[in-house]
């Protein structure tokens, strides 16, 4: 029975495992014109076995993961797999015997704290914008892994107390009976071993050394003392009267199936659960980092294994540097973690929202490039090539970036547009410190000196569409929404030239800055109001 069991739990976790092969490579990635893959196995090889990365950004989630991740592995390999591993290691190897009797317990020990301290930190709100579907996202396969360990070490504490469990002991490696000492074995494994007897037994000094006798010539070569089990001898010793009841009805004998089925049950759910991310995580940590020189050559893509190996602790978003934005806009996606879940969504199921699409390219283009949420990643995912490629690919979707938006309309229909949704609207912008107020330009005099200067101009090309001197006159001319969907107004470098130079002393350039302020806000509220228009049209 146990062995068709693992036989179909292991063709299920392969075929998972295939499958989710052959789903990473049907969605190929968000932007990429030709698949190669660089990999660097050092930084996966450390971010795997000490989770190095993890370590750097949080100790307290670090000490967490690795008390699971090295108490599992160290069950996985040194006790599930002991027929491939420890039998062939070591000669005189025996479950009961120490250092391996105590060393099970004190791996299992580990994993049911490390277990106990992830849903104690879930339990507390702990990070940023952290909503419910995020929350619990791994909460099954720790329960899963809960269950395995605590059935595990319920077996083995129903064990150590079956009289059933011990005459069949004795009885296949001795030859003791009632007459022969056998009551004065019980006695001493009463004792010693937490063994409960259901027959009262006479504990004398006596009957307790000939007992230790008996132990020494048939026992003790295969079963240590039982106190180096400290979990499962606590709860044995805890039982008390609920330990004739076990032993009659054979709870050994039905706990046994039980935590195999829980075991193989684990190993179905590897390729669809957290559990995946032992594999994911590696993957993740050896492709190297996106850089300029292969963005230059469109070289980037991200590929979806890598974000699937995301595990939502929300430590990027910690470390953005433009979290602040976030507290005005409480728009969410400007948060990394955010922004990845929505990625996956576009990439796995493509079930976003048309304005969740909008949010999610307003936040994408706030984010500055720092580097931060990349660097501090535990999973070593390339979240750098990530806020690159989104653009080009919401930009496919119809949602570009407010200066594709802005560039992709004649100067007339953008003026036109955004007076009247800001009539409808009653929109207005926020800055108007030098736009709205006529002499802060009404004196320029079309000298042309602040467009003799500009770089933009002088190396522009097809690329740039009017002068600082035409943006001053169509201000003049009370065109400030035209004004400032111009491409010069998104072009310009703010290196002050024309404003250094201006006769009039005119402040060119800070005006530059707060139309393209003026335009990304409009912008923004056009995008907004055109989401909408499409999500009532679905």
């Amino acid at each position: 029975m146990f062995q068709i069991a693992l036989y179909t739990s292991l063709i299920l976790s392969t075929a998972g495992l295939l499958f989710q092969v052959y789903r990473f490579k049907k969605k190929g990635s968000l932007w990429v014109p030709k698949l190669k893959l660089n990999l660097d196995l050092k930084p996966a090889l450390f971010n795997t076995i000490f989770q190095s990365r993890l370590f750097r950004a949080s100790k307290t989630r670090w000490a967490v993961h690795f008390l699971v991740f090295s108490g599992f592995i160290y069950l996985v390999f040194f006790h599930a797999l002991d027929e491939l591993t420890v039998f062939n290691l070591f000669q005189y190897y025996q479950p009961t015997l120490d250092p391996f009797q105590f060393l099970r317990n004190f791996a299992g020990f580990l994993v049911l704290v490390g277990c106990i301290g992830f849903l104690f930190r879930r339990s507390f709100n702990t990070r940023i914008n952290q909503d419910n579907k995020i929350k619990y996202k791994g909460i099954f396969s720790i329960i899963l892994i809960l269950l395995v360990i605590t059935s595990g070490f319920m077996l083995e504490t129903i064990k150590i107390i079956s009289e059933p469990a011990f005459l069949e002991m004795v009885e296949d490696y001795s030859d003791l009976d009632e007459e022969t000492g056998l009551d004065n074995l019980k006695i001493y494994w009463k004792t010693h071993y937490q063994v409960s007897f259901k027959k009262d037994l006479l504990i004398t000094e006596d009957t307790l050394e000939r007992g230790r006798l008996l132990n020494n010539d048939y026992c003790l070569d295969c079963h240590s003392k039982i106190k180096s089990a400290f979990v499962s001898n606590a709860f044995a010793m805890h039982l008390g009267k609920p330990a004739n009841f076990l032993n009659h009805y054979r709870a050994d004998n039905w706990l046994y199936p039980i935590h195999y089925l829980l075991s193989f049950l684990m190993l179905v759910c590897l390729p669809f659960s957290r559990f995946f991310h032992m594999l994911l995580i590696p993957f993740a940590s050896a492709r190297h980092k996106v850089t300029d020189k292969y963005f230059q050559k469109k070289a980037v893509f991200i590929h979806p294994a890598t974000l699937a190996a995301c595990t939502n602790c929300g430590i990027c978003s910690e470390v953005c540097s433009v979290y602040p934005n976030f507290l005005i806009t409480r728009n969410k996606q400007i948060l990394p973690h955010s922004k990845i879940e929505s990625a996956r969504k576009i990439i796995f199921t493509a079930h976003l929202k048309p304005e969740e699409l909008n949010q999610l390219q307003l936040g994408n283009d706030d984010c500055t490039m720092c580097n931060n949420c990349t660097d501090i990643c535990p999973s070593g995912i390339d979240l750098q090539g990530l806020w690159k490629t989104l653009p080009q690919t919401l930009q496919k979707m119809g949602y570009p970036d407010n200066y594709t938006f802005v560039k992709d309309k004649a100067l007339q229909e953008w003026g036109n547009k955004e007076s009247e949704k800001e009539q409808a609207t009653g929109a207005h912008e926020l800055t108007e410190n030098l736009t709205g107020r006529v002499y802060s330009f009404e004196n320029c005099v079309q000298c042309t000196i602040c467009t003799n200067v500009c770089p933009v101009v002088a190396y522009g090309g097809n690329d740039n569409d009017m002068t600082p001197q035409q943006i001053m006159n169509l201000l003049r001319l009370g065109k400030k929404q035209t004004a400032a969907g111009t491409r010069m107004v998104w072009n310009c470098l703010t290196c002050y030239l024309c404003q250094e130079h201006c006769p009039s002393e005119i402040k060119v350039a800070d005006i530059i800055i707060e139309l393209r302020n003026i335009s990304n806000q409009a912008a923004d509220r056009l995008k907004i109001m055109n989401a909408a228009d499409k999500a009532n049209k679905l």
